[in-house]
């Protein structure tokens, strides 16, 4: 079974979690690829999808929400599973306990996220810390970090990330085995 990971990326982070969620894919045995949504034309070969973004004011990326909506159909047919990269999310605390707590309860589900569950199963949708160096946000975005006790450096949590990578691993085996014990009864019985 061929995994498609599709991401929309600000910076290199986003790529790099994705990266990181093929080669936990194709270390469970599937077959993993890896491309920016705005390079994927179609979905025939995959059986399943994990779809990425950088999370900019609040919002998918234009492309990745873009890629939710075109491919909305195709998606309706295979399991999905969504994942966000954010400055500072819940496992990270560079903002420390109390803001970065503030700062989760704050943040509302992307409309792009919220208008394809209309459509799609999205089987989970995972918040991940993105990278965070000073100069990469506006002026404004340095300056409130700075204030808040920023700090800047790579965060991200791949401990988490192959933990989450593995789970679609195993929902994709499990899924895997049903549908060959649902073939060979159905051969025993004598049907295709």
């Amino acid at each position: 079974m061929t995994v498609l990971v599709a991401y929309a990326s600000a910076h290199a982070s986003t790529a790099e979690i994705a990266q990181q969620i093929a080669d936990r894919l194709i270390k469970s045995g599937f077959g993993g690829t890896v491309r920016p949504v705005d390079q994927v034309d179609s979905l025939q070969p995959y059986r399943a999808v994990v779809i990425g973004s950088a999370v900019q004011h609040q919002a998918w990326l234009p492309e990745a929400a873009e890629f939710l909506s075109k491919f909305s159909g195709e998606l309706a047919t295979v399991p999905v599973w969504l994942f966000s990269s954010h400055s500072p999310d819940e496992s990270h605390r560079s903002f420390g306990t109390r803001m970065a707590a503030r700062i989760r309860r704050s943040r509302p589900e992307c409309a792009a996220v919220t208008h394809a569950r209309d459509s799609i199963q999205i089987r989970d949708h995972r918040h991940f810390t993105g990278e965070f160096s000073r100069g990469g946000w506006a002026l404004l975005g340095d300056l409130f970090a700075k204030v808040c006790g920023g700090l800047p450096g790579d965060p991200r949590d791949f401990r988490e990330i192959n933990e989450w990578a593995g789970g679609i691993a195993r929902e994709l085996q499990a899924t895997d085995r049903k549908r060959e014990r649902r073939r060979l009864h159905m051969s025993v019985r004598g049907r295709p």
